[in-house]
């Protein structure tokens, strides 16, 4: 767990570049190839017993139970295949017709046919946070009953199950824009104009606060067209004293990066940055500032350029008490 750990801060930038399709110069953002699948998820239900019959095939076989282990070993967060037995078991004691009427039978159906239009209108959106020629060809999958309730590794893999969505498809609609930004944003990340820190640390850990954060807003800009009343992510990014009050424990963290272990670094970036949400939530509001205050193309510009470049051009533009605090690499001492 330690070597985890002190791996955990790079996990986001990490997994998504493993989404990375390679480069067609002839092709914009806007000619992304996008598949949704819902084969493993409508598997679940139809046939939990011949899954479980032979539940290592369906592990290995099956895109997005292989791309759950990747995460699984990205992160060193552990999957439980015993409460995925029992969750799966309890499909088989229900009747056919009962499956058939269920909600993941439902959520399966309401994606399948929401697809097509999802794209139509998503990929204008996410497009316009991104550089002209940024690669979203990428295949979406559905699954349940795994730990994490969405990511990107390989593939966009999303868990319908999770508690999170309350059933609410729309909601997971909107996610997948976040998602899907991942894609453009790593693709980006290859023709970066500005030089990495000579800390990987600290540069993995301002590359998911830019990553995470522009994601999020424009997941959030995407609710007119996606709502998402359940996001909580939302709720804190309109609430200016939690957002305060993450960008002090980000700075807090920053702050001890010269002098306190790297894996407790880790240990910390994972819990400020990614479970209490400060890198989602301040990166967000860092985002709709530059938007709001130099307009969508300095933003996008940031994204050409790098994370770096994020901090600084955000820095720039808020009063001394909101900025972040990066020693050795903003300006502040």
């Amino acid at each position: 767990m330690a070597v985890a750990a002190a791996l955990s801060v790079l996990v986001l930038e990490v997994m998504t570049s493993l989404a990375v399709p390679p480069a067609d110069v002839t092709r914009s953002c806007l000619d992304a190839r996008i598949g949704f699948h819902t084969a493993t998820l409508e598997r679940l239900v139809t046939d939990p017993a011949g899954v479980l019959a032979d539940e290592e095939a369906f592990w290995d076989t099956e895109p997005p139970q292989r791309y759950t282990r990747m995460w699984a070993e990205g992160t060193g967060v552990p999957i439980s295949y015993q409460e995925w037995r029992e969750r799966v078991g309890a499909l088989t004691r229900l009747s056919d017709a009962a499956r058939r009427e269920h909600p993941l039978t439902r959520m399966a159906g309401e994606i399948t046919e929401g697809g097509e239009q999802f794209l139509t209108v998503a990929v204008p959106h996410i497009c316009a946070y991104l550089p002209a020629d940024a690669n979203l060809d990428i295949g979406v999958y559905f699954t349940a009953y795994v730990p994490p309730r969405s990511f990107v590794a390989g593939e966009v893999v999303i868990n319908v199950s999770a508690d999170y969505w309350q059933g609410d498809v729309g909601h997971i609609l909107n996610s997948i824009v976040h998602e899907l930004f991942h894609v453009g944003y790593s693709k980006a990340r290859e023709h970066r104009t500005e030089p990495r820190l000579d800390d990987e640390q600290l540069y993995g850990m301002l590359d998911a606060l830019h990553n995470e954060g522009v994601a999020t807003y424009v997941g959030y800009e995407a609710q007119a067209l996606f709502p998402a009343a359940g996001e909580r992510d939302y709720a804190m990014l309109d609430d200016r004293a939690e957002v305060g009050r993450l960008r002090n424990l980000l700075n807090g963290l920053f702050a001890q990066m010269r002098t306190a272990h790297p894996e407790q670094i880790a240990r910390w970036s994972w819990a400020r940055g990614v479970t209490m949400r400060g890198y989602y939530v301040v990166g967000a509001h860092m985002a709709r500032t530059i938007e709001a205050k130099q307009g969508r193309d300095v933003l996008i510009g940031t994204i050409a350029q790098g994370p770096v470049a994020f901090l600084r051009t955000y820095n720039a533009l808020v009063p001394a008490g909101e900025r972040l605090v990066v020693p050795g690499v903003t300006d502040e001492p």
